[in-house]
């Protein structure tokens, strides 16, 4: 069972790319692909079912980008993913896509055919929402693995004794399935494999080839992982049971016994994204530039509109629009961004957190707090329901986006937890059935209007809740029902091009412009 990670899940993963379901999980699911084939790679087939998502969106989101990138050995947010084609054809990868009916339940399902001179191997993984991913096969037999622990696969003409009592005596997680030609045993742990113990597996005479493959998250997962709450009402309680009242502090709680760290680690980790942050904000006001996007630059635009006193006078909202933009305008150009807790959704929680702090002329370390307590707001919706678009919507991104912002200007204000998870609760209640109905595929417009929606919803709910309004629906109730409200959004208003905005003819127009 996964267990959702603040640094893993929801701030994060720092990337280049337009989505992170598409852009930073395609790398993740290449990376893992390039290690299964031992660094040697030919030839890629890539199968995506026309019932998915994948087959309208995988170009203009940035699924070939990604997963060529992977493939290729880079991370997400590597400078040559913005040349990718160029790269690929200097390698001498031949990468074939084919769109047809594979049957496949998950719509971000990635089907890969991966050969070299000496040997071919086929992969399944699937994007889960935030860049996070599930390799869920590895030749036909299933597994299941989030790259995030230290793996081994192990081919084998049988699971005989001496192999299996090897890996029992390292104490090493492992199960084993079959195909029609062989034994496949997959083994992981949180700490690499010894060099001596990977040379004992290969010289078994049953063993015919041993594979390791890296973690592609920061934070790892060992079999006695552990959280200290998974709902709302298990936050209550362990609050109160520790005398703990800011959900910051409760999130750096979450964060350091998730992922065995120490919380001096987590708050490294964090301050370092939000430096990241700082530079993408400064750099997107700047101006930024790219062929291949609908919207130009405008966030300096904003800015001088409002030094010129032509703009309505919205108080710190006149700084976190222009934060906002920036961020999605360095996204739409592949800059550096950090999914928030997805790339569609990377300028709300980010541009509000550092916009309001700069403001209130607060320093780095109330950014660092104000994120960290999302990221609390962040893992309670993971772990109940999803960052996917693709599965409930938009409200899973910008929807949970202004959830998160919310929370986070409680606790920036001084409020408690529980005003927290009121302020939270409001305004994922006034989100629900948000659609993801991107025009000309790109994840631009409606996009940027929506973060920007996201972060003047959070603010609003933040101050009502600490005014003191009533929520009346407890945040663990809300999460539930939007998940049951995403569900039944129509799959063609699910970020897959076939409804909504996605068919005005303007879209259609500027798709035709872009390709």
């Amino acid at each position: 069972m996964h267990i959702p990670s603040i640094l893993n899940d929801v701030i994060g993963p720092v990337m280049r790319g337009p989505s992170s379901s598409h852009s930073a999980a395609a790398v993740r699911i290449g990376q893992i692909g390039k290690e299964l084939m031992g660094g040697e790679l030919d030839k890629v087939t890539v199968r995506f079912d026309l019932s998915g998502s994948l087959p309208t969106t995988y170009i203009s989101q940035g699924s070939d980008m990604g997963l060529c990138g992977g493939l290729l050995g880079f991370t997400a947010d590597d400078t040559r993913l913005v040349n990718y084609k160029e790269e690929l054809q200097k390698s001498g990868l031949t990468i074939t896509y084919i769109n047809d009916n594979f049957g496949d339940p998950h719509p971000n399902t990635y089907n890969l055919s991966l050969r070299n001179g000496k040997e071919q191997h086929h992969m399944v993984a699937i994007s889960l929402g935030g860049g996070m991913i599930e390799l869920i096969a590895i030749d036909d037999v299933p597994i299941s693995f989030y790259g995030d622990s230290h793996a081994i696969v192990i081919w084998t003409d049988s699971a005989d004794s001496e192999l299996l009592e090897l890996l029992n005596d390292a104490n090493v997680e492992h199960i084993t399935g079959n195909n029609s030609d062989e034994t496949i045993c997959f083994a992981r742990q949180e700490t690499p494999f010894d060099g001596v113990f990977l040379e004992k597996l290969s010289s078994l005479s049953c063993v015919s080839k041993v594979r390791p493959l890296s973690p592609v998250l920061p934070i790892l997962t060992s079999p006695k992982t552990s959280v200290p709450f998974a709902s709302a009402l298990e936050l209550s309680g362990y609050a109160d049971k520790h005398g703990i009242t800011d959900l910051a502090d409760l999130a750096l709680h979450y964060e350091s016994q998730r992922g065995n760290v120490s919380q001096e680690d987590v708050l490294a980790q964090m301050t370092d994204i939000v430096e990241i942050l700082e530079k993408s904000i400064q750099s997107g006001l700047q101006g930024t530039d790219y062929e291949d996007r609908i919207l130009g630059y405008q966030s300096g635009m904003y800015l001088k509109c409002e030094a010129a006193g032509t703009l309505l006078d919205l108080g710190v909202l006149n700084r976190v629009i222009p934060y906002v933009t920036a961020l999605m305008e360095v996204k739409s150009s592949l800059g550096v961004i950090v999914a928030a807790p997805t790339a569609g959704s990377c300028g709300g929680l980010p541009g509000t957190v550092i916009a309001a702090a700069d403001s209130m002329n607060l320093d780095r370390h109330a950014k660092v707090r104000a994120l960290l307590a999302a990221g609390a707001i962040g893992v309670l919706v993971a772990t109940k329901s999803t960052f996917s678009a693709e599965i409930c919507g938009c409200q899973a991104e910008c929807g949970v986006s202004s959830g998160m912002i919310a929370a986070a200007m409680v606790s920036m204000m001084g409020g408690n937890y529980n005003t927290s998870l009121a302020a939270a609760s409001i305004a994922l209640q006034n989100s629900f059935g948000m659609v993801c109905d991107p025009v000309a595929n790109r994840v631009e417009v409606p996009c940027l209007g929506k973060n920007i929606l996201a972060a003047s919803n959070g603010l609003s709910a933040a101050n009502i809740a600490l005014a003191g309004f009533d929520h009346v629906v407890d945040f663990d109730d809300v999460v539930q029902t939007m998940d049951a409200v995403g569900r039944a959004i129509p799959h063609e208003l699910r970020c897959t091009g076939l409804g909504g905005l996605s068919l005005t003819p303007v879209s259609q127009k500027l798709d035709q412009r872009l390709n």
